[in-house]
């Protein structure tokens, strides 16, 4: 089904360079700056993008969700790395992607290392970082601050997300950022992880799941995706 959303730009106010916004132009098929202010709600910095109304496919949890984490707009927790703005459209497939206000969309990440907070794994019982809940505005959005995640052996650079929403089947996927700015941000300093795996050797990894991004190491990274749930 085709319907018309409007794109948006995200823009790294925080960062000492601006970052070009990134239009949200995909809604997933069916098959996770630092305290940085949403982007605009300028209806002059919109234009029409037309999207597949699917559903998000589900993708596995994975073992290091230790529970809903608390409500946060930065949730780098100190964790250093190359300043990443997330923005997450939620919508609902069974009425022409309309946006879905209200939804509770959590965030979790591997830190620049590829450890991940919480856990006796990487000797982090206790803390929380990278870790965090928004609650979807009247246009369906969330905005996230944190810093581009790390990678580890056998997958490829991803963020988790978990959706729920009243109404609607609880979401939890993963989404990915392109090789080659991946690649690009693992090569920069404090990146101490595995060496990176493609998306294509990822066994979790699908084309619908990848973000659209922009940015580099010295300026920072925007990303943003489409989540739709049914």
């Amino acid at each position: 089904m085709k319907t018309k959303l409007p794109s948006r730009r995200a823009t790294l106010i925080s960062l000492s360079v601006t970052t070009a916004g990134v239009a949200i132009v995909g809604c997933i098929g069916s098959r996770e700056s630092r305290d940085a202010p949403p982007a605009s709600d300028d209806d002059d910095d919109t234009t029409a993008a037309s999207i597949d109304c699917e559903q998000t496919g589900y993708q596995t949890e994975g073992p290091y969700y230790p529970g809903e984490p608390v409500e946060l707009l930065d949730i780098t927790g100190g964790r250093g790395g190359v300043p990443l703005q997330v923005e997450l459209l939620v919508v609902d497939v069974q009425a022409d992607c309309a946006p879905i206000a209200g939804a509770e969309v959590d965030l979790w990440h591997a830190d620049a290392s590829g450890d991940y907070s919480g856990y006796e794994d990487f000797n982090t019982e206790g803390e929380d970082w990278l870790r965090g809940q928004q609650i979807t505005d009247s246009k369906g959005l969330v905005h996230f601050g944190t810093v581009f995640p790390g990678s580890y052996p056998g997958r490829s650079v991803h963020l988790h997300v978990k959706v729920r929403a009243a109404g609607f089947d609880e979401l939890t996927t993963q989404v990915y950022f392109p090789d080659a700015l991946a690649a690009e941000i693992l090569a920069s300093a404090g990146y101490d992880g595995a060496d990176m795996t493609a998306i294509d050797d990822d066994n979790y990894y699908s084309p619908e799941t990848m973000m659209e991004a922009a940015g580099d190491s010295k300026a920072g990274v925007v990303a943003s995706i489409v989540l739709g749930v049914n």
